[in-house]
């Protein structure tokens, strides 16, 4: 409840309205999850009284499960349209959302509001924010359990690894390492069978020697296994997705050049660890696919979830970080940019005139 405090409490009377999920039926938890999910609905009620709050619940399929999570998730709001123009910023809190239904509900709204083809394809309307607690302590307290054996279908996001057209194409995997996930990485890698791995590793992390303690705990899986060389390891800060995305992006542009003669490449990102390493996966990911080259490139997200989740071992108001990534919106348009280049060349003649 920390992170919606503290936006509420930066514009306490402006209009606000709340759309939580329920994910009680998609997924198994532990009684000490069930009991911060009431208390997590106790707090929203106070902070959306009356009908600014809308609870929807994310119900599977019983045949398909945890594979049906992505899809549940878009079904949830396939009707989005109809009301997101009533709103001036979109704010979407992960701190408390799984990874598959995170990353579905953003590839639709980014798709929803970006451009490609405009002068400012980021510059919409609409503001769109994410937010969320970043905190190792409180990740590594949340217990994985039931991984599931295939890759997890994402919504708009997955990659056709058997496709007929890129057949004999390389793949290129960008595994974002975390300390507990050397059997998603097990069965990814089986899955995905890489010809080139550029591992992502953690840094500038509350812990500083997290990346220490993960090339610890993943080391033989990564250099015996797979021999990764160390030079193609990327580090990414996990305070800012916007760095993560960046090296994303120069890495497989420099990979998509040399491997023209191959015909194309296949890039596999897989985001592993913390929240803001994964909002990079996505950006990086969506954007390749909006304005890469179709016929020489592909680009999807593969993931294994865990079918359940146990929060015994979080600590009563753990100490987190609130991060937040403007990602569309007004301060990507031209007026925007107009704006500021008129205020410098305001201090420079101000400075001049001094």
């Amino acid at each position: 409840m920390g992170p919606a405090k503290e936006i509420i409490a930066c514009g306490p009377d402006a209009t606000r309205k709340c759309l939580a999920i329920d994910m009680s039926e998609g997924y198994g938890t532990d009684p000490a999850a069930s009991k911060l999910g009431k208390e997590n609905l106790t707090g929203l009620k106070t902070l959306f009284p009356d009908d600014r709050l809308e609870v929807s619940e994310l119900v599977t399929t019983d045949t398909d499960g945890i594979r049906d999570v992505s899809r549940s998730a878009a079904v949830l709001f396939a009707d989005f349209e109809t009301w997101i123009s009533d709103y001036t910023d979109i704010i979407v809190d992960i701190s408390a959302l799984p990874r598959l239904v995170y990353l579905t509900l953003l590839n639709t709204l980014l798709t929803h509001l970006v451009k490609p083809s405009s002068e400012t394809p980021l510059g919409s309307a609409i503001n769109l924010h994410v937010v969320y607690a970043e905190s190792a302590v409180i990740d590594s307290a949340i217990a994985k359990f039931e991984i599931d054996t295939d890759l997890a279908p994402i919504q708009s996001l997955g990659i056709r690894l058997d496709e007929e057209a890129s057949l004999g194409w390389p793949v290129v995997w960008f595994p974002v390492l975390a300390e507990d996930v050397l059997e998603q990485l097990t069965r990814i890698g089986e899955r995905t069978n890489p010809d080139e791995i550029c591992p992502v590793l953690p840094i500038q992390s509350a812990d500083a020697r997290r990346g220490d303690n993960i090339i610890n705990a993943l080391g033989e899986f990564l250099f015996d296994r797979y021999d990764v060389d160390i030079r193609d390891i990327l580090r990414a800060t996990e305070w800012n997705p916007f760095q993560l995305y960046r090296s994303l992006m120069q890495t497989m542009a420099r990979y998509e050049d040399s491997l023209k003669l191959a015909g194309g490449a296949k890039f596999v990102l897989s985001p592993l660890s913390s929240k803001g390493l994964s909002i990079g996966c996505l950006l990086a990911a969506f954007e390749k696919r909006a304005t890469g080259n179709r016929a020489a490139v592909r680009v999807g997200l593969a993931h294994v979830e865990s079918r359940r989740y146990e929060a015994a071992k979080i600590q009563s108001n753990p100490q987190y970080q609130l991060i937040s990534a403007w990602v569309a919106g007004e301060c990507y348009s031209v007026s925007a940019r107009k704006k500021q280049t008129e205020e410098a060349q305001q201090s420079l003649v101000g400075a001049d005139a001094k």
